[in-house]
């Protein structure tokens, strides 16, 4: 047992219901469940090396709705470090996933594009990097959306490129890099070119599947 997860259970005491460990990508994130929470928990939490995602058990059954995304890496990709496990029971509607995938794949397509006029250099190496956290749940997403499956990480390029007929490959590069299994081998800026080549494509295909509905 960590030490950070000692500390949680410590502040949070009989009133944590679960911690959990998941993973966005190759990000480790924690998640602590709470029957109810006051600002004094907070405020102790907020002292913590590693933060975790708080919520009230009734916040979580009742934002699985308006986060599906989020939700479903979570039931997909956590482990249970203290209490009980709800999280692996948790039902996504399809219908909001499309939703949030539409709006999603658009935000981040203007956020992308906003944030390249922004950074330079160095910058943009980490907006590049950056980019793995925040899409891998997203095509996870994709991947539940048709019934989908893959074996690991890699594998998961390969099923949502066949799945939707595009072309992530570049994603594939970025995990490796970020990894350490490679580095970058072409200008950063084809990087961007091809991220936002993907976001408009998938989020062309998402629009497309609202219009047949």
């Amino acid at each position: 047992m960590t030490t950070e997860t000692e500390k949680i259970k410590e502040i949070l005491k009989e009133n944590l219901v679960t911690l959990a460990e998941y993973y966005a990508g190759d990000e480790r994130n924690l998640l602590a469940i709470c029957n109810t929470l006051d600002f004094d928990s907070l405020r102790r939490l907020k002292k913590l090396k590693k933060i975790p995602f708080v919520f009230t058990k009734e916040e979580l059954m009742d934002g699985v709705d308006v986060f599906p995304i989020e939700f479903l890496n979570i039931r997909q990709h956590h482990k249970i470090l203290s209490g009980e496990d709800f999280l692996k029971d948790i039902q996504i509607s399809k219908e909001h996933l499309r939703h949030q995938l539409e709006f999603e794949f658009r935000s981040k397509l203007i956020h992308l594009r906003k944030e390249y006029l922004q950074f330079r250099g160095r910058h943009l190496e980490t907006l590049i990097l950056s980019t793995i956290p925040t899409l891998m749940p997203i095509i996870g997403g994709l991947i539940y959306f048709k019934d989908l499956h893959y074996s690991d990480t890699e594998d998961m390029f390969k099923v949502v490129s066949e799945g939707y007929s595009i072309d992530v490959q570049v994603l594939k590069e970025i995990c490796d890099i970020r990894r350490g299994k490679a580095k970058f081998r072409k200008d950063k800026e084809q990087y961007i070119i091809e991220l936002i080549k993907i976001l408009t494509s998938i989020g062309t295909i998402v629009d497309q599947i609202e219009r047949k509905q």
